[in-house]
């Protein structure tokens, strides 16, 4: 089965603003690889091998803590305590003619950055009916994606600054976005901020699928299996980065069934828990809860939080060779923990780390089984196109996709 991604210093410079944004892309798939119900397995000695591609729309934002929608836009309010040690030039000025309070008063600008990002994904597997109830199967996905960050200056500074000073202050290098992307890359050592785009390889999924029980009108079946972290994982370095992958292994049990109401109609139900293995890994560690980026890094054991999924699809049958299904989908994450040297980043890492993801899909199928029996067709093959979008969820991006998926059976 194929499985479907604050303020610049410490917390007291409430006039900056800007928001680390990290996607994170994993689960991007789901694969039935059945003939027909989701408890079918394949008949002894078949074999099946699936192409899936995925594309996403535009995301432009993501269901916050709260479950309200946000989008990738932030306003920065750039004083003049904030950009401390960035630009010699402007230190000498300010040090010189600022009082520590007027410091924190005098702006430079507001300066507003917007992010949007698409992702394409490609998956190839594969499935062997070892007998007539047990087939196992392998999966890996395949990602491209891009993100652009963008940065503007949207408004120049205002300065409750005596007459004096004033004048001084005429000479005062002016602060553009150049010296925003100074801020990042030579005082918090990130890499430029900017667009950014990467293809790699997912993390791999094998398992079995095992059917218990097949009764005239419903039957039932038990999957699981691993999920390798083959996936690549994003760079600490690299602010709009995306991880194609969780970076651990991971260890899954899927259970489900199906019933059929009619020769038309039925309705499949399965459910998912997964267990994430504690891995190391080196992280950023932030001082401050209302900005996490930082220059500080360090190596961290992170335990992602386990996974439960439920998903219900209505089936109906349109002829012998079209079907379409609609597809409800809940994913609940739990919130992950971080050990490292600094007990204070470990809790901002941790926080609004657990995620709820609601789902809905409408697929549309065409099968040549029918045909090949009728020994019409040479070989059994599908074709499945499908449209899903995030419906509303918890520290989850907002996003709609489309697929398009071919199966082979011989």
């Amino acid at each position: 089965m194929f499985l479907l991604p604050q303020e610049l210093g410490p917390s007291h410079r409430k006039n900056m603003k800007f928001k680390k944004i990290i996607f994170f892309f994993c689960n991007l798939f789901w694969l039935n690889i059945s003939f027909s119900a989701y408890y079918d397995t394949l008949p002894k000695g078949v074999r099946n091998i699936t192409y899936r591609i995925v594309q996403t729309g535009d995301i432009t934002g993501s269901y916050g803590s709260s479950g309200s929608f946000k989008g990738y836009n932030v306003n920065a309010n750039i004083n003049a305590d904030s950009i401390h040690g960035v630009n010699a030039a402007v230190d000498t000025y300010l040090d010189t003619v600022l009082t520590p309070s007027q410091r924190a008063d005098f702006s430079f600008g507001t300066f507003q950055g917007s992010a949007k990002s698409k992702v394409t994904a490609q998956g190839f597997g594969g499935g062997y009916g070892i007998t007539d109830k047990l087939t196992v199967y392998g999966f890996i996905p395949f990602y491209s994606a891009v993100v652009d960050l963008q940065i503007e200056r949207t408004a120049k500074g205002r300065n409750n600054v005596d007459a004096s000073t004033a004048v001084i202050l005429e000479g005062l290098p002016e602060v553009d976005v150049r010296l925003i992307q100074s801020l990042f890359v030579n005082y918090y050592q990130y890499q430029p901020l900017g667009k950014w785009q990467a293809t790699a390889f997912g993390d791999a999924e094998l398992g079995f699928l095992y059917q218990l029980r097949k009764w005239k009108n419903a039957g039932a079946l038990i999957s699981a299996g691993t999920v390798a972290p083959t996936g690549k994982t994003a760079n600490p370095d690299i602010l709009q980065a995306i991880s194609f992958g969780d970076g651990q292994w991971d260890a899954f049990y899927e259970f489900g069934g199906g019933v059929n109401f009619s020769e038309d109609w039925s309705i499949d139900n399965w459910n998912r828990y997964t267990y994430q293995f504690p891995m190391h890994a080196l992280v950023r560690l932030p001082d401050s809860a209302t900005f996490p980026v930082t220059k500080n890094k360090g190596i961290a054991e992170i335990k992602l939080g386990n996974k439960y999924s439920t998903n219900l699809q209505l089936n109906r049958r349109l002829n012998e060779e079209w079907n379409t299904s609609l597809v409800y989908g809940l994913e609940y994450i739990e919130k992950s923990n971080f050990k490292s040297s600094n007990p204070t980043a470990d809790a901002i890492l941790e926080t609004d780390s657990d995620k709820i993801t609601h789902t809905a899909r409408i697929n549309l199928t065409y099968s040549t089984l029918s045909l090949f029996k009728q020994k019409k067709f040479f070989m059994p093959i599908s074709f499945v196109l499908s449209l899903q979008s995030v419906v509303a969820g918890k520290n989850v991006p907002k996003y709609e996709r489309g697929d398009f998926e071919m199966r082979l059976f011989f």
